[in-house]
């Protein structure tokens, strides 16, 4: 499986040919390989978009299929049968001890048995269908209790409502359907199409990705104080702008810079800091605001005034959330390693800047409901790649979409909008700013693998062949490298 495969297979769809894709397992090869067949077929109608909640419903699907295929196997081994009540109780009483116990060894039991999940992506008049098919059918209690599942799924608007009901877990699928349900409504794609079917035989999960997607408007409370958070804060301070100004004057003198700075004394602590922070490792320490100038030159002065006037303006009128300030603080470091690694020198200042800034919208969407942040945060186990999906399933946006209102609203550079916006989505950049936000997203995927929150084989592969790690294992030597520079920055 391959980037040129991948190619041909949009090609052959968008020509209206069907794919086909037969498997055992769940494995992180079918997943990225899924996930760059849908870039490719999405971005040729402009739907990128959609691509995230995409990846995660396709997902949930294929998980479910699986699990079905894996109960057969289960129940066969222990010899029981599965059509007889007391036999399928005392088997789905067990049956999560099982998955949970014999991780390792499920794709070697599903090839062994014969067991297979079929992928099938075709092009239709109103949209693409998308088709899971797994060799085992539903018993008839079993397709009645999820169209129960699916009818009560339709009526949730947000993981609130969904907490609050799920409450059948039996067969360990709990939120797959309702998550579902969710991503479908949410991110405009509708929820009308999509259901489970059998024959006794061949069970097969579909929706259709419409041509013209129609976005859930949520008018809750929680999406109100959203917009009215952005709104409610103030412009950039008007000093702050005169400073900038300043540094882009030729015959500016430091001593008026550092004047103008000197003013504000809570700007003058940041700048003095942040100028010895890790973003600029200099032979000694920066003591006062003549020397910082002097030392990091006024366009990083210009990236130290934003940044930290930005970090003021949201901690005042926000929750101090110092866990996304530390985890921004290191995607700038690494995402300047980096630059310099991949000998992008000259844009080396505006990765720094871009990444420092690149989890606003986090900040807001933590400080308007720290309960529901939790609970996302709880759920990211479920492999998927960050907690941006799931916050657009709850709220009907996304934290990268709520900082780039930010930076619009204190009207940043483009290619700090653009790096805001896409760091989660990165081939959406534009060609003038491909390498910023591709640099901080490779950041950033550092920073969560380390998390483990994220996964080497959930990079875009546009992103990692443009860098030359197409191998784990040069992905892996760059992340030591840099890891290490950062734990000895001082």
């Amino acid at each position: 499986m391959n980037t040129t495969k991948t190619s041909q297979l949009s090609k052959q769809v968008l020509q209206g040919e069907p794919v086909k894709l037969t498997f055992h397992y769940n494995t992180n090869e079918i997943n990225r390989f899924l996930n760059s067949l849908f870039i490719k077929v999405l971005s040729h109608d402009d739907m990128l978009y959609l691509q995230g909640p995409i990846e995660q419903i396709i997902r949930e699907m294929i998980v479910n299929a699986v699990k079905a295929n894996l109960k057969r196997i289960f129940f066969k081994k222990n010899n029981l049968d599965i059509i007889d009540p007391e036999h399928y109780e005392q088997g789905m009483s067990s049956f999560k001890t099982y998955l949970t116990e014999t991780i390792n060894n499920l794709p070697d039991e599903l090839k062994e048995s014969g067991y297979k999940i079929e992928f099938v992506l075709k092009k239709e008049p109103d949209g693409f269908k998308v088709i899971i098919r797994n060799t085992a059918g539903l018993l008839p209690f079993e397709q009645e209790r999820i169209n129960k599942r699916i009818d009560k799924s339709r009526e949730y608007n947000d993981l609130a409502d969904l907490y609050v009901d799920i409450a059948d877990d039996q067969e360990g699928e709990g939120l797959g359907i309702p998550l579902t349900m969710l991503f479908l409504k949410n991110s405009g794609i509708g929820d009308k199409s999509f259901n489970i079917v059998s024959d006794g035989k061949i069970t097969q999960s579909s929706f259709v990705i419409p041509f013209k997607t129609q976005p859930f408007a949520i008018k809750r409370g929680l999406e109100i104080k959203i917009v009215n958070s952005v709104n409610d804060l103030p412009t950039f301070p008007e000093h702050i702008t005169e400073i900038q100004e300043l540094c882009e004057k030729k015959d500016a003198s430091i001593n008026e810079i550092s004047k103008k700075i000197s003013i504000d004394p809570s700007l003058a602590a940041s700048v003095l800091k942040l100028s010895n922070s890790a973003g600029f490792i200099t032979s000694k320490k920066i003591e006062t605001i003549a020397e910082a100038i002097k030392i990091i030159g006024l366009n990083n002065l210009k990236s130290i005034l934003t940044a930290s006037s930005a970090k003021k303006i949201m901690d005042e009128h926000l929750a101090n959330f110092q866990n996304v300030w530390n985890h921004c603080n290191k995607v700038a470091f690494y995402a300047k390693q980096l630059s310099q690694q991949f000998k992008l020198n000259k844009i080396s200042d505006m990765v720094f800047l871009a990444s420092m800034l690149h989890d606003l919208g986090k900040i807001v969407l933590l400080s308007v409901n720290e309960d529901m942040a939790e609970q996302i945060d709880k759920i990211t186990n479920r492999q998927m790649r960050t907690s941006t999906a799931l916050e657009e399933a709850y709220v009907g946006i996304s934290h990268s979409t709520i900082g780039k209102m930010i930076a619009e609203k204190w009207n940043f550079q483009d290619y700090i909008k653009e790096t805001i916006a896409y760091h989660h989505s990165p081939l959406l950049a534009s060609e003038k700013n491909l390498d910023i936000v591709f640099i901080t997203y490779l950041a950033n995927a550092l920073c969560l693998i380390e998390e483990r929150k994220f996964n080497y084989f959930y990079l875009e592969e546009d992103v990692i062949k443009r860098y030359g790690l197409e191998t784990e294992e040069k992905f892996n030597e760059l992340h030591e490298s840099i890891k290490t520079k950062f734990i000895n920055r001082e």
